[in-house]
Order: structure tokens, then C-alpha cells, then sequence
């Protein structure tokens, strides 16, 4: 039983010089370096809630166009006099591409407001001048 004790101690005292990590020593631990989280640089969504609502502006405008330029040809099937026919024919034709260029511009104006709220990234520069011991001095980023 001694010698079984003797080579236990001769084994652990082997095993600690030859071996430093396997056992715990509390002079090496030490605490986890800071790492700096990049600081939130969340922009204004003015441009996009803008846009939004005029996109919905517009839209909704293009109803109030459709709904006079169906008023108008109404009267337009109903006139009996030419030069009233005209202007009719020319009052509804203007207020149907107003209609139409309204619901356009508004569909566009919508895409964009989402485009700008949802889908753009921040705008970050794509080359840095990093000072530090561990980095090049000069980066550039894709």
C-alpha cells in the first residue's frame, strides 16, 4: 500500500510540472478582457414615414380623380351640345391620367418609404483608419 501511495504522490507531482493547466492556480486566472460593443447609430425615419404618407396621399387622391372622371363622362354620355361634348371628352380624359399618374406615384412612393424603413442599411464609411498595436492601419470593407 505504500509503494501505491508513494507512486500516487510521484505521478500528481509529475503530472503538475509537466502539465501547468491541468491544475488550477488562482495567480493565473484572470478576468475576460473588455470588449467595446459598436455604438447604435439608429438614424432618423422621417424620410421613409414621409414618404409613406404621401404615397398614401397620393393614392387615395386617385380615387377622388377616378371618382370625377366617371362623374364627368357620365355627363359627357348625356350632352347634346358639341362644344360641351369637347370639354367633357377632354375633362375626363385629364382627370382619368391624373387618376392614373397619382396611383403610379403613389405606388412608387410607398415601395420607397419601405425600401427606406425596412430594407437600407446605415450608411457606413467602407474605409477606417484603425490605431491599434493588433490591426492594419488602413481597412477596407466590401
Amino acid at each position: 500500500m505504500r509503494r501505491f501511495i508513494a507512486a500516487f504522490l510521484a505521478a500528481s507531482m509529475l503530472c503538475e510540472t509537466l502539465f501547468p493547466a491541468a491544475r488550477a492556480s488562482a495567480q493565473a486566472a484572470s478576468p475576460f478582457p473588455e470588449v467595446p460593443l459598436p455604438s447604435s447609430t439608429q438614424g432618423s425615419h422621417l424620410g421613409a414615414y414621409v414618404s409613406l404618407v404621401g404615397g398614401a396621399g397620393l393614392i387615395g387622391a386617385s380615387y377622388v380623380f377616378a371618382d370625377r372622371a366617371n362623374d364627368r363622362y357620365a355627363e359627357y354620355l348625356h350632352a347634346t351640345d358639341p362644344n360641351e361634348i369637347t370639354r367633357l371628352y377632354d375633362e375626363t380624359v385629364t382627370l382619368d391620367r391624373l387618376s392614373s399618374g397619382s396611383l403610379i406615384a403613389g405606388e412608387l412612393l410607398i415601395a420607397m418609404g419601405l425600401y427606406l424603413r425596412f430594407l437600407r442599411r446605415p450608411s457606413t464609411s467602407r474605409v477606417d483608419i484603425m490605431l491599434a498595436p493588433e490591426r492594419c492601419a488602413l481597412s477596407y470593407r466590401f
